[in-house]
């Protein structure tokens, strides 16, 4: 029996003695070692989130945006529904649905008057990741390059379900094509000029330089550009549809107009 492989106790008792020796009477230290070592544990514990929110530089790594304190809510970015006395995310339509692999026209701010805004230093940006900045009401993505020295500046929702989260997925490159993937479906964009590398999708892209310290994004007027990307026009909403465009705006109207205006004035003189 597995009693007769245990020594006996140390005042001449048998197996059971000593098992009493060892649990009860810590004989071998171990409870006392367990003691010491939950006692290091209490004395060296501090909150690590609670050190962020304190130090204000390490707090500003996790702004939403890298150019503003301002904040976008979730529930600007997503309608949430009631189900149960729960709430969650309302559900992304299926492919093919309404408002699923959004794309822009070509060239659409073709005809736009763009000029350079600084949008923070070259510091603010993490290396070789993506970084969300708010222009208007619109959300863009900055990605610094640095293994390439080279940046980018695009959309920052995803046409293929209109998630605003291109900021977060991981850059790479494909045959020498700088790209991004999409953290959630994994669709892969080149950063370059905006097109999907496995697919017909397409981002809006905008020119990036460095002056002195200031990362600079060519960029038309923000009323042109929340026309077309503001948050709250292409919010995932609630319906029998699933995500619902509810812009509709005049001045997006009239900046696709004129992009077909002179998509057809090409065509007549060719």
């Amino acid at each position: 029996p597995w009693q007769a492989r245990l020594p006996n106790g140390k005042n001449g008792g048998g197996p059971i003695e000593h098992l009493k020796e060892v649990i009860i009477e810590d004989s071998l230290g171990i409870c006392d070692e367990l003691d010491r070592r939950m006692q290091h544990l209490v004395d060296t514990y501090h909150d690590e989130w609670a050190e962020v929110v304190k130090d204000p530089a390490r707090r500003a790594k996790f702004k939403q945006f890298i150019n503003t304190d301002e904040n976008q809510t979730r529930e600007q970015m997503i309608e949430f529904v009631d189900m149960r006395g729960q709430l969650r995310p309302a559900n992304w339509p299926a492919d093919g649905q309404p408002q699923t692999n959004w794309k822009p026209e070509e060239d659409v701010f073709s005809r736009s008057e763009k000029t350079w805004k600084s949008v923070g230093k070259v510091s603010d940006f993490a290396p070789n990741v993506g970084s969300t900045i708010l222009y208007g009401e619109s959300q863009l993505a900055v990605f610094n390059n640095e293994k390439r020295g080279e940046w980018y500046c695009t959309q920052n929702m995803c046409p293929h379900k209109q998630a605003f989260v291109l900021s977060q997925g991981i850059i790479g490159d494909d045959s020498g094509t700088p790209k991004v993937a999409c953290p959630l479906h994994k669709k892969q964009f080149a950063l370059e000029d905006g097109h999907q590398l496995d697919g017909d999708l397409s981002l809006i892209t905008f020119p990036v330089k460095i002056v002195g310290d200031n990362v600079m994004v060519e960029l038309p007027s923000e009323e042109e550009v929340n026309a077309i990307l503001g948050t709250h026009g292409l919010r995932v909403k609630h319906s029998s549809s699933g995500c619902v465009d509810i812009s509709n705006d005049p001045l997006e109207k009239e900046i696709l107009n004129g992009v077909a205006g002179l998509t057809n004035a090409t065509f007549a003189r060719t």
